[in-house]
This record gives C-alpha cells, structure tokens and sequence, in this order.
C-alpha cells in the first residue's frame, strides 16, 4: 500500500506478453494513476501486428471490484491510438489498504479475463507458415516432454540397479555368515584327539616317530622295535650257539 503511492502520475508498469489464438496481448497498469491520480488505472494492450476483437473483464481477486470491458476492435501494435482499452477509475487510492483491495501482506492481486473473438488476416500474413511455426513448436514441446521423461526413466533404472546391488551384496553376506556358522559346529564337535604312548620308552607317539608291532603282538615306537629286534636276535644267536656247544658266544 505504501508502495502505490510512490509511483507518479504516467507511471506504468506491465505484464509479460501472453498469447491468445495467434494474438498477443499485454496488461498495463498505472498505480500512481494515468489522468486521474486518485484511481489505479489498467488497460488490455493488442501487441500483434493485425486488429483484433476481443472483451474482457478485469477485478481484483477476492474482492466486488469487477469491472468489464465490453466488446471492442484494437488496432495493431503501431497504431497510436484505440491499441489499448481499460479503465482509468479502475481501483480508487482509499481503498489501496490491507485486507480491502490489497491483501494481508500488501499486495494487489489483479485478475483479467480475455475472450478473443475475432483476428484480423492481412494480405502478407502466412498462416500456412504460422500453422507451420505452431505445429514445430507443438513438436520441440513434445520432444522435451519425451527428454524428462527419459532422464525419469533412467534415474529410476540408476535407482533399481543401485538397489539390485545392495541386495545383492546382502545376499552375499548373509551366504557367507550362514556358511561360517555351519562350519564352526562341526570344528567344535570333533572328538579330542588321543595321545598314544609306547608302552616300553613312554614317549608319545608325534611324527616323524612311527609305530610298529613286535613279535609279540605290541604296538611300541619304532626305536624300541630296532632295540628289542637287536636283543632278539641276540637272544636267538645265544641259544643257536648253546645248542651247537659255542662257548664263544657270551650269554
């Protein structure tokens, strides 16, 4: 509210062009006011190149300030004159409070609504080439269309094989803790191992010691199979000479 009355008197300010059918169009407004500096004024500018027939209504939303512009020819965009229409008592100064015309925070929300109902077709005007020109434009917005629609796609591919992956490398991990634990069990359930000793030295049986058995059945190391093999022999030597009458042979 304090902003309009900062603006002087011709001051105008507009909004971007927009199109209807083939017609462009623009809105002004003078907040300062354009003849009368007690009223906000506002006006339907014609900027295509041809005479057009249109009506319109302007109000400011969420408010009775409606006022309707009746049917009228605009001129083109280089005629001096009868190019615009509007009001210039549109909105008065006293009512440019909060919470009357202007909203809670201050700001003027201005609502137009054009009906286009005739366009003028000139000579050199090309409406093949117009119908053309509408119809690459329809097709490049179609061609963007399909673009997002494709970089959608691929993010959500991205976002599935990152997933597959992860679940995977679950997968893997837990084939891995499951294999783990099957094994440990058996590692703990395997029978203490025996110690054998060899019953005439005591020592127990460790590589590189080797068991044999004697004559006799018993299973000793194979240092004291070489001792008692030796003594036997010697015991048989003995008894070979005391029976052949050898006294060299010392028993």
């Amino acid at each position: 509210d304090k902003k309009i009355k900062t603006f002087r008197v011709g001051r105008e300010i507009h909004s971007k062009r927009f199109k209807i059918g083939k017609s462009t169009f623009q809105i002004q407004i003078y907040p300062g006011g354009n003849d009368d500096k007690k009223y906000v004024a506002v006006y339907l500018h014609n900027r295509s190149d041809w005479r057009v027939k249109a009506k319109g209504k302007f109000s400011v939303k969420n408010s009775d300030n409606l006022l309707e512009l009746e049917e009228e020819y605009f001129q083109d965009k280089s005629s001096d004159s009868r190019n615009s229409w509007g009001f210039k008592q549109f909105m008065p100064h006293v009512r440019c409070k909060r919470n009357d015309l202007l909203t809670g925070n201050g700001l003027l929300t201005l609502q137009v609504d054009v009906e286009l109902l005739e366009e003028e077709v000139l000579a050199e005007r090309d409406l093949t080439q117009e119908e053309t020109t509408v119809k690459l434009a329809s097709l490049e917005q179609e061609v963007l269309d399909q673009k997002e629609q494709i970089n959608s796609l691929q993010k959500s591919i991205k976002k599935m094989e990152s997933k597959s992956q992860s679940q995977m490398n679950e997968l893997k991990n837990m084939i891995r803790e499951l294999s783990v634990s099957n094994r440990t069990p058996a590692l703990q359930q395997q029978p203490p191992r025996i110690e054998l000793e060899c019953p005439v030295c005591m020592e127990v049986a460790k590589p590189p010691m080797r068991l044999k058995q004697c004559g006799k059945g018993h299973i000793i190391c194979d240092s004291c199979h070489t001792k008692a093999e030796g003594e036997a022999n010697a015991q048989w030597q003995a008894e070979e000479a005391d029976r052949v009458g050898n006294p060299n042979i010392d028993l």
